[in-house]
């Protein structure tokens, strides 16, 4: 495994080795709007000496929800089926990297800040107009994922050490040619299927609600029939940007920020630089005694350092970018001037200026404008904070809601009998949550605190309150109609289901199991494993297909339930052509290698004290 390391990193070792800049390592964004639990902050993943707690948990199932709050929008309703999934999904992926950061520190591989800085450096998302890193489109890029400089770094380590110890060995998997003829005959045999569909919607009654049913399920369903509390609310929005404008940096501030981030606004002196790499000095010395006769620096490299002209140059590079032990001397020549050869703790080196870039500077008043807009929103958490308490404040000695709306100049909304869904006589959609939150926390006339929403700051006040009561039987009689022949039709399709089902697990025919109940039979065009019929699900065909003719399956899809039997086999033996072999043998080949992949990690874990506490998110074990 070192060997694949070293193989990978003696790949760019030429032209790389000496292009050093330092990675920050700094967080550059807060965790904004999380909060740790105040309780317990149990582990719910060990191996070995590596745990991972509840809060680490909570972090990143808050940084996914985030995510598909921009995804999908705020609205999105997070079912407990989606919660699970997104926590068993977090559960997974950081008891994978576990396991093989443990591994990875058992074999003592360890990916080197030269590696990364390499990766880094050459991905296109962050490079700028020139095809060169930008410092800037980095940031910007990490800060619209939700990531921090170290999280990034973190996760770009942890992607190579599974690369190196699960993925890549899984690689080598052939799959022969006979497995792959076999395969192609499953995936090409077709069927023919006959099926009935039994819809309770299409089922026609024979009767209607009695009377007393109608009593009795107005009784029985009592807690659907119930109007749901509504409330009158008043309320005031202000915007965080209005307050971020309240706020005008110091001309002190802007220059301490100016220095701060000084690579924002100054381009340091850049060179374009050629480097040889030499293993000892006499060669390095040779090369420099052909420079001085006049041969040119790529012909020299070539014959001496064995480098192609790609190699031998570093492109434009600040001081700051070379190693501390060279960089001087190549930051005092000339255009054009060549250095001595030059001792580094990777060999000898020849270096050759051939253009001077000077430091350059953002125009001041581009750069004043720059700082302030980074300091408003740098300090906005201070600046809404003190808005916050402020209103508090007034709210706390009993200002009323009109005043603090008219002080901040915006105007007094109304909702008339809201829900706690949302909804409203008022017709106003997509209210933020937090105002139906503060609406049925406050009683009438109080006004609410201050909270924060997606866009702003908002103050509610609860104007009236119509308590939740039971609707008059007339008012739900249409719906506890519908409830009864629903569930009359229901009842009805499961005996139809049951019976046919009967007759068929029997010995009974389908057809004639059709005609006897009226239903109405289908049949399937030819299909393959791959496609599907009825609405039916990839799961429920793969289950025909493993069935053998005429025995009945029973399937539910939409609350219609689908009885089918297979009534053809229809076998595959054209003779495979190279691409379709070729096809085949790619996705093969890619199934075992991720089995592969996967049993390579179980087996790393069968060494080690591996715990998952699912019940401490909430999960069964």
């Amino acid at each position: 495994m070192m060997t694949q390391i070293r193989k990978l990193q003696d790949t760019w070792f030429a032209k790389s080795i000496f292009i050093l800049t330092a990675l920050s390592f700094m967080s550059l964004f807060g965790i904004s709007g999380y909060l740790y639990s105040a309780g317990k902050n149990r582990t719910v993943i060990k191996v070995d000496d590596i745990e991972i707690s509840q809060n680490e948990i909570a972090y990143k199932y808050d940084k996914q929800l985030q995510f598909a709050k921009n995804l999908f929008g705020t609205q999105i309703d997070i079912t407990d089926d989606m919660r699970n999934q997104i926590l068993l999904g977090i559960v997974r992926t950081e008891l994978v990297n576990a396991i093989i950061q443990t591994t990875a520190d058992d074999f003592d591989i360890v990916i080197g800040d030269d590696l990364i800085r390499k990766i880094v450096y050459s991905q296109s998302t962050f490079m700028g107009a020139d095809g060169k890193f930008d410092i800037n489109r980095f940031k910007f890029a990490l800060s619209q994922n939700g990531l921090t400089e170290q999280e990034y770094i973190n996760n770009l380590r942890l992607d190579l050490l599974k690369k190196i110890l699960a993925y890549d060995p899984a690689q080598f998997v052939n799959v022969p040619d006979y497995i792959i003829e076999m395969i192609g005959k499953i995936e090409n045999q077709k069927r023919i299927f006959d099926y009935v569909v039994i819809n309770p919607e299409k089922i026609a009654l024979d009767r209607k609600i009695s009377t007393d049913e109608l009593e009795q399920y107005y009784h029985d369903f009592s807690d659907n029939f119930m109007a749901p509390e509504k409330r009158d609310v008043s309320f005031m929005e202000l915007s965080v940007e209005n307050v971020e404008k309240s706020y005008i940096p110091s001309q002190e501030e802007v220059d301490a920020y100016y220095q701060a981030n000084i690579e924002l606004f100054e381009q340091p002196e850049k060179r374009e630089v050629l480097q040889m790499l030499f293993q000892n000095k006499e060669d390095a010395q040779e090369a420099l005694n052909l420079l001085n006769s006049g041969q040119d620096f790529f012909d020299v490299a070539q014959k001496i350092a064995k480098q192609s002209q790609e190699d031998t140059k570093l492109g434009e590079v600040s001081k700051d970018m070379m190693l501390e032990s060279v960089a001087d001397e190549v930051f005092l020549l000339k255009p054009n001037e060549i250095t001595k050869p030059l001792q580094s703790d990777f060999g000898w080196h020849i270096f050759k200026v051939t253009k001077i870039i000077p430091t350059q500077k953002m125009n001041a008043d581009k750069a004043h404008e720059l700082a302030v807009k980074a300091l408003r929103q740098e300090k906005s958490y201070e600046a809404v904070a003190d808005y916050i308490q402020n209103l508090e404040d007034k709210i706390g000695a009993g200002e009323t809601l009109d005043n603090l709306a008219k002080e901040a100049h915006v105007s007094l909304k109304k909702i008339k009998n809201l829900a706690e869904d949302g909804s409203n006589d008022s017709k106003v959609q997509n209210l933020p949550m937090e105002l139906v939150d503060q609406a049925f926390s406050y009683n009438v006339g109080e006004v609410s605190q201050v909270v924060e929403t997606d866009t702003g700051l908002l103050v509610v006040r609860v104007d009236n309150v119509t308590e939740t009561h039971l609707l008059d039987l007339e008012t739900v009689k249409p719906q506890i109609e519908k409830m009864w022949a629903d569930n009359e039709r229901d009842i009805i399709a499961q005996e139809l289901s049951n019976d046919i089902m009967n007759d068929l697990e029997n010995g009974g025919n389908i057809a004639e199991a059709a005609q006897r109940f009226h239903v109405k039979l289908l049949s399937s065009s030819p299909i393959k494993r791959s496609e599907s019929f009825g609405e039916l699900s990839s799961s429920a065909i793969n289950s025909l297909f493993q069935s053998e003719v005429g025995y009945p399956k029973l399937f539910e899809v939409d609350n219609k339930k689908i009885i089918a039997v297979t009534k053809t086999i229809l076998r595959d033996n054209h003779k495979l052509s190279d691409m379709e072999k070729a096809t085949l043998k790619a996705r093969a080949e890619n199934n075992f290698a991720a089995d592969a992949a996967n049993a390579l990690v179980d087996d790393y874990a069968s060494s080690y004290d591996v715990r998952v506490k699912y019940k401490l998110l909430g999960l069964a074990d």
